[in-house]
């Protein structure tokens, strides 16, 4: 009767640690990682360059004639280093859509100017060392963009973006005719040198990879296109009553960067 007592009661126990073991494994086992998903807000920098071309006109007034040469134009070319930083909310729509908003504010100073002779109204004869010089900078760039985008896999995001955009130029003009003579009271020179901010409209484009769960990095590329520029006259002390009037055009700048951002 003893033997078969602890018979049994081995047996129950080969039986049931097996059926413990298994419990205390399931029950030990992690929950599954939630799936990565693009929603939510996010913070970032980026670097990259910039470039524009923007026209420039010279107009001596109160004529050509009457000033002794003829009206200039030409066009300003710049590139430049551009960074900055961006921020905005991304909601996916399950599974491959995503919209979102962005706002971003970039520094730079890419320069772009020109430079050209003075000719003579009639023949078009050039004055060797008369000049009018014109320059425009960019110092900034702001814009705040919708973005909609497809996710051909869960972790790369294409997409394309646009909106209002701001931009900070300094634009100035000078002059001289030091080529025929001109010192002291026969100097010529009207410039000009003032900051104005303009606006427009930002379109572009870029591809996003979700790095990690919570970092985000892109290569992008925009296109801003800003109202003409300003028209302004100058007066030369020397030559009160042959002001100078300059023009500048439409700017286009186009911006092309990387950056990487934290998803909260």
């Amino acid at each position: 009767m003893k033997r078969t007592f602890v018979a049994v009661a081995a047996l129950a126990t080969l039986v049931g640690t097996p059926a413990l073991a298994a419990d205390m494994a399931l029950k030990a086992a992690p929950p599954p990682a939630p799936a990565a998903t693009w929603t939510g807000w996010y913070i970032g920098a980026d670097v990259g360059g910039t470039w524009f071309n923007q026209s420039a006109t010279w107009n001596p007034l109160p004529t050509p004639a009457a000033f002794g040469a003829n009206p200039i134009t030409g066009t300003e070319k710049a590139s430049g280093v551009i960074g900055g930083v961006y921020a905005g909310y991304n909601y996916q729509i399950a599974p491959s859509g995503l919209v979102g908003i962005e706002a971003d504010f970039s520094g730079t100073g890419a320069k772009a100017n020109q430079t050209q002779t003075w000719t003579t109204p009639i023949t078009g004869t050039p004055f060797p060392g008369d000049f009018t010089s014109t320059s425009t900078r960019l110092d900034w760039l702001g814009s705040v963009r919708g973005r909609l985008g497809f996710l051909p896999t869960p972790q790369v995001l294409a997409y394309v973006t646009g909106g209002a955009a701001w931009g900070g130029f300094n634009y100035s003009a000078s002059n001289s005719n030091a080529g025929t003579g001109g010192a002291g009271p026969t100097f010529y020179n009207a410039p000009v040198s003032f900051n104005k901010t303009q606006t427009g409209f930002v379109v572009g484009g870029g591809l996003e990879w979700m790095a990690t769960r919570n970092w985000l990095l892109r290569a992008e590329y925009l296109y801003y296109g800003f109202n003409s520029g300003p028209n302004v006259t100058g007066t030369s002390a020397n030559f009160p009553l042959f002001p100078s009037n300059y023009v500048w055009g439409r700017t286009n700048v186009n911006v092309a960067r990387v950056g990487a951002a934290y998803k909260f």
